[in-house]
């Protein structure tokens, strides 16, 4: 049974000759874990907000948007705030509470639930996503990978049937990203909530997906389980190649086959294969620069922390940076990145 149903669905932005969206046919099954792709400004966001009426953007419309049997602009607001979740790109423009319970709790006290409700629910959530450590933190303290994965929560504690997320990796580190999609993942496994998430990171997501739709200049391009989809990307020598995982691109590259690998496992097992097949010799590179080059910046031993009550964001911090270097800093959300490079442009003093 489908979740959502959209018939031939149209839609124009204000003072805008070419729609955003032009009669998209989609159905949904409950359930599915569906990825949404392509290119900035193919309407991902716009088909994602028209499926939640209060976050529908103003504009010319037509067509239905169907969900559960019932068109979306004629349901309630306890039904549409209950059983259609939504998790934006900026984990900032979400948060409404100055606590992390306070935050997990306001959904459904919003919705009139019983005291004794929130509180287990609430407690499940916080168990489900390992966030008892930060339980009674405030808000401000959390890192960016954090802040979303505690939206993530909020939304879950009111139990809805369908999850939809807009990009919500695109300000996340690798790393956070990961676990997040980790627990999107888990949702979708073993509760059973139906996810609709946009990417533009397909490393991970496209793995997870039932299936993948792919879209371009407001019309769906293709549709379908992500090794078909792929390969006709290859067909169409599509610029979405570029976002799809190494090892599906690896093979599109080498091999004409269809049913190309999506996981690194898949492209493990497949790489081996063909080594062997082709009796290729794998070869050892090892390459240095033995150039001696002059030292531009070198921060030795460096300690920073915003006031004199917080602990220390940078900690005994050694760089030595050579002219003409391209020095890339890496690290997860609140590691001290920015700080480190506001320290070396003088912002802040250590």
């Amino acid at each position: 049974m489908e979740c959502f149903k959209i018939e031939n669905l149209t839609f124009k932005y204000p003072n805008e000759e070419t729609p955003a969206l032009e009669n998209v046919c989609l159905e949904i099954k409950k359930g599915e874990f569906l990825t949404v792709c392509g290119t900035s400004g193919c309407g991902k966001t716009t088909l994602l907000r028209l499926l939640k009426p209060s976050l529908s953007p103003v504009g010319e419309r037509s067509g239905a948007v169907i969900f559960d049997g019932e068109s979306v602009e004629t349901i309630n607001n306890y039904t549409e705030a209950k059983s259609i979740g939504f998790v934006m790109q900026n984990p900032e423009n979400q948060l409404v509470c100055d606590k992390v319970w306070h935050e997990l709790a306001f959904g459904s006290e919003s919705l009139g639930m019983k005291q004794s409700e929130i509180r287990e629910r609430v407690a499940e959530m916080a168990s489900f996503f390992g966030i008892e450590e930060w339980f009674y933190k405030n808000v401000n303290e959390l890192s960016g990978g954090q802040k979303q994965l505690l939206n993530l929560a909020s939304v879950m504690v009111t139990e809805p049937s369908v999850l939809i997320l807009d990009e919500p990796t695109s300000q996340l580190d690798p790393i956070a990203a990961q676990g997040f999609l980790s627990a999107l993942s888990k949702i979708n496994r073993e509760i059973g909530t139906t996810i609709i998430i946009s990417e533009h990171r397909l490393e991970e997501t496209f793995a997870l997906s039932d299936r993948v739709l792919v879209m371009e200049k407001g019309k769906t391009v293709f549709l379908g389980n992500p090794k078909d989809v792929a390969e006709k990307l290859k067909s169409v020598n599509s610029s979405m190649i570029e976002a799809l995982p190494t090892a599906t691109r690896v093979f599109i590259n080498i091999e004409n086959k269809p049913q190309s690998p999506v996981t690194v496992k898949e492209g493990r097992e497949w790489l081996s294969e063909y080594v062997k097949e082709k009796s290729i010799t794998p070869i050892n590179c090892e390459i240095s620069d033995k150039t001696e080059k002059d030292t531009v910046i070198k921060l030795s031993d460096v300690y920073f922390r915003y006031s004199k009550e917080l602990p220390d964001v940078i900690k005994s911090l050694n760089i030595e940076i050579k002219k003409g270097e391209i020095f890339a800093i890496l690290g997860g959300n609140g590691s001290g990145k920015t700080t480190a490079l506001s320290l070396i442009s003088g912002i802040n003093k250590p």
